[in-house]
């Protein structure tokens, strides 16, 4: 029975993204991604076993340092898997049919190199795959500000940027501003219909209710 990784790592270079969240490399013939087993558990590091990576001298250092225009090729994807039993009883069974699908967190990279330093890691983007659900992580600009007291009249950068007198609560999308409170943020959308911070068209709100004291 081929064996599957219920809990791991696994390492992809310049690797497209399918359906249901799974990766397929562009060039198998020079790394074929292997899946490390790795314990669960909050505090670890995981180090790559040496000689089981790729040797970034065959790349060119423009094709590292961003992802393939056009079909969502990046040039690092570090998938982190996990497969829970559906019963207890099948945590050793080693039954594959036993078992749920399997929860992923991946983030997907670029590697930059300046001068003679070493390769640096940039995060682009970081997905969730949950019960079959795809999530997509995104930072979203200006919650820091909004989270991190009460509302207070007299606090800079957490009242709305257009009325100045309500907390922002509405973020933006796709440029990810959250700049504004809710009320305003619909009047908005009925004018100008662009962000205020960076006046890019508005395709999307999302209004953002935070509890400061219980974060």
């Amino acid at each position: 029975m081929k064996n599957i990784l219920r809990k791991g790592i696994t390492i992809y270079y310049f690797a497209k993204e399918e359906s249901n969240c799974r990766f397929s490399p562009l060039f198998p013939e020079a790394y074929m991604p292997v899946g490390i087993p790795f314990q669960k558990g909050p505090g670890q590091k995981f180090r790559q076993p040496s000689g089981t990576g790729i040797d970034l001298g065959f790349f060119e250092l423009d094709d590292l340092s961003k992802p393939s225009p056009g079909e969502d090729v990046f040039p690092l994807v570090i998938s982190a898997k996990t497969s829970l039993p559906l019963h207890p009883t099948d945590e050793h069974s080693g039954d594959p049919t036993s078992r749920t699908s399997p929860h992923m967190q991946i983030t997907q990279a670029v590697l930059e190199k300046h001068n003679e330093d070493p390769f640096q890691v940039r995060v682009i983007r970081q997905i969730l795959w949950v019960n079959e659900v795809r999530y997509e992580l995104r930072e979203i600009y200006g919650i820091a500000s909004s989270a991190s007291e009460d509302f207070n009249d007299n606090d800079s950068g957490k009242e709305c940027v257009i009325c100045m007198t309500e907390p922002k609560d509405t973020a933006v999308l796709p440029c990810r501003h959250m700049c504004m409170c809710s009320e305003c943020a619909k009047e908005l959308r009925l004018q100008s219909n662009k962000c205020p911070i960076c006046r890019q068209p508005i395709e999307e709100l999302i209004e953002i209710k935070i509890n400061a004291n219980d974060q």
